[in-house]
C-alpha cells in the first residue's frame, strides 16, 4: 500500500491525490487507459484515492483503445490489468465499468480495401480513423448517459518537448504554474467534459520507482517486461509509420522483428510511385495504393504471421457481414467477397475508382525485379539500417517468400 512520508515520491502522490480531492464532488470518471506505464500508475493512483480517502458511489469507466493492430503481448496485459482493476474498485464501494474501443475499419481493411499508404507527419490518416474517432464515438455514448464526464488522462510534462508544449498550450493555466490548480486542466471542445491531467508533474523516473513500488500487489511483472530495459519506449500499433524506428519492438523476443520488417516493407512500397495510383485532388496527386502495392501487403501478413509465430488479430476480429477479414480476403469466392468489400465501403471518397477486385489483388505477381525495387528503396530507409544489424533475416526472410 502506499504511504504518505516525507519524500519526493510521496509529495508527488500528494499532489496527485489533492487534484482528485478537487473533484471529490463529481460522479463520473473516466479513464484513458492505453496499457502503457503512464495509464497504468494512473489507474492505481485513482483506485488509491479512492480507497484512502474513503470515496465511495462513483462510476469509474476505463476507455481502453483497442486498434486491433496492437502488439498481442500489450493488450493481453491491459485487459488483465483492467479486470483486476475494476475488482478492487467496486470493493471500494464504486461502480467500475469497461469501454473497449476499436475502429469502424481497422488498418488491415484501411490497406487492402481503401489502399491507404503508410502514413506520415502530413497525412496521419491513422490517428483519426484508429484512435481519435473510436474514443469520441465512447466518450458521446457516455456523455448521452451520464450527462457530465470527468475524463482523467495519463499526459506528462516530460514525456516529451513536443507533448510539453501542447499541454502549455491546452491548460488553463500556463506550465508549472503550481499555485493554479487548473494548471492540471486541459482545454477541451466537447461540452460536458472535464479533462484533467493528475500526473502532469511526474517525471520518468518517478513513474518507475512507484510502478517498482507496488509491482507484486499490483502484479505489474508483464508491463516490466514488455518495457525492458528501455523504460522510455512507447507502445501503439505494430505498424505505425509516424515513428523512425518501433524501439519498443526491439525489448521483446527476435520473432516480433518479423512485424518490423512488414512496417518496413509497408514504408518503402507507399514510397515507390509505380505503386500507387494518380489522384486530381489534394496536395498530392499520388493517390491511394493500387493492386500490386496491395497485393505485397496482402501477401505480407501471413508470411509475417508464419515467421513470426504471432497472429495479426485483427484480421480476425472485423466482420463484413458474417465473415472475418481474414476469410474475405483469402478465401472467399472473388463475387462474394467483392460484395462485401463493396457494401463496406460505404462513405469511402472516389470509391469507383479507389475499390480494386480483390482477385486482382490475390493474384499480384512478385517479380525479382519487383523484390529488388523495395530492397534498393528500403536501403534509404534509417528503420531498415537499425532492423538489419539486428539479423537480415527479418527482412529479407519476408521478401524472399513474396511471390
Amino acid at each position: 500500500m502506499i504511504s504518505l512520508e516525507n519524500s519526493k515520491l510521496d509529495k508527488k502522490i500528494l499532489e496527485t491525490f489533492n487534484i482528485l480531492d478537487f473533484l471529490r464532488y463529481e460522479k463520473n470518471f473516466a479513464v484513458a487507459f492505453s496499457g502503457g506505464k503512464d495509464s497504468t500508475l494512473l489507474s492505481i493512483l485513482l483506485y488509491e484515492w479512492l480507497r484512502s480517502r474513503g470515496v465511495k458511489d462513483k462510476n469509474i469507466i476505463f476507455i481502453h483503445n483497442d486498434t486491433l493492430s496492437e502488439l498481442d503481448l500489450l493488450e493481453e496485459y491491459a485487459r488483465s490489468f483492467l479486470e483486476r482493476m475494476c475488482r478492487l474498485i467496486r470493493e471500494t464501494g464504486n461502480e467500475c465499468m469497461l469501454v473497449f474501443t476499436r475502429p469502424i475499419h481497422n488498418f488491415y481493411w484501411r490497406v487492402i480495401v481503401a489502399g491507404y499508404p503508410a502514413p506520415n507527419f502530413i497525412f496521419r490518416w491513422c490517428v483519426n480513423h484508429l484512435k481519435v474517432i473510436p474514443n469520441k464515438n465512447a466518450l458521446d455514448g457516455l456523455l448521452r448517459r451520464y450527462g457530465k464526464v470527468v475524463l482523467l488522462t495519463g499526459h506528462r510534462e516530460d514525456e516529451s518537448s513536443s507533448r510539453a508544449k501542447i499541454i502549455k498550450h491546452n491548460s488553463v493555466c500556463g506550465l508549472n504554474e503550481m499555485s493554479c490548480n487548473s494548471s492540471f486542466f486541459l482545454k477541451i471542445d466537447v461540452k460536458g467534459v472535464v479533462k484533467v491531467m493528475p500526473i502532469k508533474n511526474w517525471t520518468l523516473d518517478d513513474v518507475w520507482k512507484f510502478l517498482e513500488s507496488v509491482k507484486d500487489e499490483f502484479k505489474l511483472t508483464q508491463l516490466f517486461e514488455l518495457y525492458g530495459s528501455n523504460k522510455e519506449a512507447r507502445y501503439g500499433c505494430w505498424h505505425c509509420t509516424l515513428v523512425k524506428i518501433q524501439k519498443n519492438i526491439f525489448n521483446l523476443s527476435p520473432s516480433y522483428l518479423y512485424l518490423e520488417g512488414a512496417r518496413v516493407v509497408y514504408r518503402v512500397i507507399s514510397d515507390i510511385e509505380s505503386m500507387r495510383l494518380r489522384k486530381n485532388w489534394g496536395k498530392t496527386k499520388l493517390g491511394s495504393l493500387n493492386a500490386l502495392g496491395r497485393g505485397i501487403m496482402l501477401k505480407t501478413f501471413p508470411i509475417v504471421e508464419e515467421l513470426s509465430g504471432k497472429k495479426l488479430y485483427g484480421l480476425d476480429e472485423e466482420f463484413l457481414g458474417d465473415y472475418t477479414l481474414r476469410e474475405v480476403f483469402y478465401q472467399l469466392e472473388p463475387s462474394k467477397a467483392n460484395k462485401l468489400i463493396w457494401d463496406s465501403a460505404k462513405g469511402l471518397k472516389d470509391k469507383e475508382n479507389r475499390l480494386i477486385p480483390i482477385e486482382k489483388i490475390r493474384d499480384v505477381k512478385i517479380t525479382e525485379e519487383i523484390k529488388e525495387k523495395i530492397e534498393e528503396k528500403a536501403k534509404e530507409n534509417f528503420a531498415y539500417t537499425f532492423l538489419i544489424a539486428r539479423g537480415k533475416e527479418y527482412f529479407y526472410d519476408i521478401l524472399q517468400k513474396l511471390n
